[in-house]
């Protein structure tokens, strides 16, 4: 190999240059010192007035200092860990994990395939799923658990998650006090609080309302995280064209707003707590009113937030493999690939919401089953070309010369099954092949999976001391909840 020989192995996507990123941050920085963003939480408020923001009323213009400062204090890197202690996670760089997504209402049933409400049986069915897929890494509830209390229902998605498989987690919560006590289920599956900081199990997801507002419950989730040093995903979720300007670049100006805003709150109450840059931005269908997740511009941008945190510096929570299709078709299979090979090709760390179908409305198990090969394949492209010299194969190539053949040459054995992708659903057989085997659509063969798997597969069972301290935790929970909502009653 000659000196001073520059290689690029493994392939990589732009949207921006760093001079683009500079220019979009600092009229970002624009927006929150003479617009500002609304914070709808005392605590907060409390914090940015004393290091030293403008608030009238609940309008809090931020100096750029402070946004400076919190990106010198926020963390490059994120490890989570599976349920079995083993650190696995590490977001950082370009390097890319998968999951699914959360709090659909609805569902495809894995067996009737009809659409109906999400319970926590399907929850687990989800979570059982993804333990059994490998190219899965983390999980989000993807169904949304219905109680007579909404904080009880997150606590059942947690506990259903827990129980069914041993990767990673990404929860969602109604507030701080439901994050706690999901922090204190974690703990208890961890063997303690301070073995959960040092293996984490779970992130927290919750988000700005757009545009340019802080509400109360997500701020009192990003300070929970804080207080108790749990990585947070405070992402914005917005809407090009309804909830932020219908332009890309004006878009992105003001998700830099929103971010920033929300990090400056976080570093303020933990400074070097753990926090991801990056969320969900779409757009509206002007013709339909629809909120898009298959459209390119999502994942355009999806892609230029990741671009933005990696340049920052900061782990990036970012978006693939869902798709606007009511149910697991062609149009998922096709939305949910290319919006997976983008978001890799990005360099995104946790790449969620896979398995969305019905512009997030609807979960489908088998759009995630189809979608791990998805994500096979898109993990194949960004290896990109190894360029060793055993690689460039002159001595394979001297060996087999002119008109010959390289089937029986040991340097094929000794490369192709790491060199080749290989499908585990889709179709390679001749025609007759396939046509001998029973004709089998990609659908049927997909549902059946589906069906094998959530009916043989268990993930490693936790310890039942353990789940004696889940249930009565549980039970505790759920009382307290009861005794908050009598409370209110008598206000």
């Amino acid at each position: 190999m000659r000196s001073s020989f520059a290689i690029q192995q493994a392939p990589a996507l732009r949207f921006l240059t760093d001079d683009q990123i500079r220019e979009i941050h600092q009229a970002g920085l624009e927006v929150l010192e003479s617009i500002g963003v609304e914070v709808l939480h005392e605590e907060a408020l409390a914090l940015l007035k004393g290091a030293g923001a403008l608030i009238e009323g609940t309008r809090v213009r931020i100096p750029a200092g402070l946004v400076k400062k919190a990106m010198a204090t926020v963390p490059s890197r994120i490890v989570l860990a599976h349920r079995n202690g083993r650190r696995s996670l590490f977001l950082e760089g370009h390097k890319s994990y998968y999951g699914t997504g959360s709090c659909c209402p609805y569902t495809i049933d894995p067996f009737t395939l009809e659409r109906r409400m999400s319970t926590k049986t399907d929850v687990g069915n989800m979570a059982k799923l993804c333990d059994y897929l490998p190219n899965y890494d983390f999980v989000m509830s993807m169904g949304l658990v219905q109680d007579k209390y909404p904080e009880i229902g997150y606590i059942h998605e947690f506990d259903a998650m827990a129980r069914n498989t041993t990767k990673s987690i990404i929860v969602s919560a109604q507030d701080g006090q439901n994050v706690r006590d999901i922090v204190e289920m974690a703990s208890a599956i961890m063997g303690g609080y301070n073995e959960l900081r040092k293996k984490m199990l779970l992130a927290v997801y919750t988000e700005t309302t757009s545009p340019l507002r802080q509400a109360e419950d997500a701020l009192d989730k990003t300070l929970a995280c804080a207080e108790l040093w749990i990585p947070v995903i405070h992402t914005v979720g917005q809407l090009s064209g309804a909830t932020a300007p219908a332009t890309l670049a004006g878009t992105l100006v003001q998700a830099d707003a929103e971010l920033m805003s929300a990090l400056v709150i976080h570093q303020l109450k933990q400074p070097g707590a753990p926090f991801f840059y990056g969320g969900t931005i779409t757009t509206i269908d002007m013709r339909t009113m629809a909120h898009l997740y298959g459209n390119p511009e999502f994942h355009i941008l999806s892609a230029a937030l990741t671009e933005m945190g990696n340049y920052f510096g900061m782990p990036v929570f970012s978006t693939g493999g869902c798709s606007d299709a009511k149910s697991f078709d062609a149009q998922s299979a096709a939305e949910g690939g290319y919006s997976l090979l983008l978001e890799s090709l990005a360099g995104g760390n946790l790449i969620h919401d896979i398995g969305y179908v019905d512009s997030g409305m609807t979960s489908s198990l088998s759009q995630i089953m189809f979608a791990n090969e998805m994500i096979g394949i898109a993990k194949h492209v960004v290896k990109g070309i190894n360029y060793s010299e055993e690689h460039l194969a002159l001595d394979a190539i001297g060996r087999v010369g002119p008109g010959g053949h390289f089937l029986a040459d040991d340097h094929t054995s000794r490369h192709f099954k790491n060199e080749y992708w290989f499908p585990s659903l889709m179709e390679r057989r001749s025609y007759t092949q396939w046509a001998e085997a029973g004709k089998v659509t990609m659908e049927e063969k997909v549902n059946k999976e589906v069906q094998r798997v959530i009916t043989e597969h268990n993930a490693e069972a936790l310890p039942q001391e353990t789940v004696k301290v889940l249930d009565g935790l549980i039970a505790r929970f759920a009382s307290e909840a009861e005794a908050r909502a009598k409370a209110r009653k008598t206000r």
